[in-house]
């Protein structure tokens, strides 16, 4: 295909498929409201999920193999490769083909636009390299070729794991004994929601009711059969927590991270999630009566209907 051919089809498909190009370099993208990803996010967006790259020369299907395999297939002229994929740690996705671009391995930034469903790729330089739409799953049925396991290993092994990048480097500290929230006289409110967004990274069965937990960090908290009726965490991070059966009923979760969390038979009568992200979540068996799920990302999330 000509260069002048390839440029009309990028054009094509920027208006037809994506609503118009993006912006050509990062700062543009970031004045724009674009915003980045982390490594658990792009985990989460990635693994044993396909993405459609396209750039003005580039348009590809790549599934990511949970076992750190690629098999890619090239939209232009039908050929398919396969190669390897991985996180670096400074929130970078690496991609090595096997025979595309000479094997170089190539790591990008991964921006997503306004909330959408659209996601911007740029080189360590700040230039746009590819806009991406992700599908769930092996979506193109593409054949793998299992890649064994580098000496030089960045963020994903661990995570696949069910890691942290902190916990693959460092040996877990003790937990802390169980903290009683302070009362009386000589407790203020901040000490009180402090402490209890610090009781709510490990406290399954406890009474969360009508709580503030908003901004909360509670990535991989354990709160299965947890009280969190009426509770605010809204913009908490709450990314691979185990939520299974917690009740739910009237919370307010706005703009919460939730990636990858479990949340089995858990009750989210009448919650709102407005503007949350819930990419590879699981709702599976949960009750959803009167849930709002308004601007939510929704990419690999099992049990909605």
């Amino acid at each position: 295909m000509n260069r002048s051919i390839s440029k009309k089809l990028f054009i094509f498909l920027c208006l037809f498929l994506f609503g118009g190009c993006a912006s050509s370099t990062l700062d543009s993208a970031i004045k724009k409201g674009a915003t980045g990803l982390d490594n658990e996010e792009i985990y989460s967006l990635v693994n044993d999920n396909t993405l459609r790259l396209v750039a003005s020369d580039f348009d590809s299907y790549i599934f990511f193999s949970p076992d750190g395999s690629l098999a890619a297939l090239s939209i232009f002229n039908n050929n398919i490769d396969h190669g390897s994929w991985d996180i670096k740690s400074d929130q970078r996705l690496c991609i090595k083909f096997n025979v595309w671009y000479y094997g170089d391995v190539k790591c990008y930034s991964i921006y997503q636009e306004g909330g959408g469903s659209d996601y911007l790729l740029f080189t360590n330089n700040g230039s746009l390299a590819y806009t991406g739409n992700i599908s769930g799953g092996n979506s193109q049925r593409l054949p793998l070729k299992t890649q064994k396991d580098k000496k030089e290993v960045f963020v994903r092994s661990s995570m696949s794991k069910g890691q942290s990048p902190e916990s693959s480097r460092a040996t877990p500290k003790p937990a802390p004994p169980p903290v009683i929230a302070p009362s009386g006289p000589g407790a203020n409110h901040e000490e009180i929601t402090q402490t209890v967004k610090d009781l709510a990274k490990n406290c399954p069965g406890c009474n969360f009711e009508d709580a503030d937990l908003r901004n909360a960090d509670l990535i991989g908290a354990n709160l299965k059969d947890a009280n969190l009726s009426g509770a605010n965490l809204s913009r908490a991070n709450l990314r691979r927590a185990n939520l299974e059966g917690a009740n739910l009923k009237g919370a307010t979760l706005l703009s919460t991270n939730l990636p990858g969390a479990n949340l089995k038979d858990a009750d989210f009568t009448g919650a709102d999630l407005t503007g949350s992200n819930l990419i590879h979540a699981d709702f599976t068996g949960a009750d959803l009566d009167n849930i709002i799920l308004k601007n939510t990302l929704q990419e690999g999330t099992k049990g909605l209907k």
